[in-house]
């Protein structure tokens, strides 16, 4: 398998310190971005990706490209822009509320906003066996909402597989029903990521397992509801469902980035043919340890990491029935 995207990759910039925003001095600095998160991901566990959005003509933009080459994306569809600025954004963590992160976007005019149709290559999609695209760069600007338009009948035209994240931020959308409107022609991706906050503005009122359902009636093959720190369910066109715990770890530095690392994992396993079940736990192994480090593919693991992780986990599991 060998998968393909396009989105927004960001710099991210990180305090070292936690709390609020007004005093750290101190701060890292990331490559980050959803899409490009999965590719990283994917790319650790032995599968070729291969990446298409825009960059700044900055020393940013460069950023962004050197760190995406070295953890093996292919870049070749990375657009340098001249005009438009490489986007950013900054993380608070656990602050107001411990445990989680929030996010300052300084993403309004970037490079990657400025994505169209054009920027969609149909004969480089079709190299790909599968495409993986999130309700994030619809939401950056009405090109890059065509953009990926494009992409996904590309996609489901030749054949790919289509995969979907519905990953709503409502910062970028503004309103819930913008969202529910614009990413509904995506829901019938081959398999959808989604969690219970988006279902919930996708299908209001509705119970968790029911709107699971109903994207199975949409056309979905296979849909993965993450539940942070509660872990995942998969619920199958066969009426099938999975669930699995998370993980726990002893620390939790930074949780941006694990839903992404998850769903790296969980297609990793799923593609190499281990089944939905392990698929889940590979999945919930690869956040765990994401969450565990500040930035969003350092900690991504590779089948060896799982391995271990898992073997440790299931150690601790035993000396506790004992």
């Amino acid at each position: 398998m060998s998968f393909v995207s396009l989105g927004e990759v960001m710099v991210q910039f990180n305090p070292l310190s936690t709390g609020p925003l007004r005093y750290p001095k101190l701060f890292e600095v990331h490559v980050a971005g959803s899409e490009a998160n999965m590719l990283v991901g994917l790319a650790k566990l032995g599968y070729s990706a291969g990446f298409i959005s825009r960059v700044g003509n900055d020393e940013l933009g460069l950023m962004v490209i050197k760190t995406l080459r070295g953890e093996g994306v292919d870049v070749s569809r990375v657009k340098v822009d001249p005009e438009a600025p490489t986007g950013i954004y900054i993380v608070q963590r656990h602050f107001p509320v411990p445990g989680q992160s929030t996010v300052l976007y300084y993403r309004h005019g970037s490079a990657a906003s400025k994505m169209g149709p054009e920027d969609v290559d149909e004969d480089y999609l079709r190299e790909f066996s599968a495409i993986i695209l999130t309700g994030i760069t619809p939401a950056l600007s009405e090109s890059c909402y065509r953009a990926v338009q494009k992409a996904y009948r590309v996609a489901k035209g030749h054949g790919l597989d289509t995969i979907f994240d519905t990953n709503i931020r409502i910062k970028l959308w503004k309103r819930a029903e913008l969202a529910r409107e614009k990413l509904r022609e995506f829901l019938g991706a081959k398999i959808v990521f989604t969690n219970r906050e988006d279902l919930a503005i996708i299908f209001p009122e509705t119970p968790l397992e029911e709107a699971a359902h109903k994207l199975i009636d949409t056309g979905a093959e296979l849909v993965v509801v993450k539940l942070g720190r509660e872990g995942a369910i998969a619920f199958t066109k066969n009426n099938e469902t999975y669930k699995l715990q998370a993980y726990a770890v002893p620390l939790v530095e930074d949780v941006i980035g694990a839903g992404d690392a998850f769903n790296a994992a969980f297609l990793a396993a799923l593609y190499r043919g281990l089944g939905v079940e392990k698929a889940l736990k590979y999945g919930v192994a690869a956040g765990a340890l994401v969450v565990t480090v500040r930035g969003d593919i350092e900690a991504q693991p590779t089948w060896s990491d799982l391995e271990t992780f898992m073997e440790y986990v299931e150690k601790k599991e035993q000396a506790h029935v004992r």
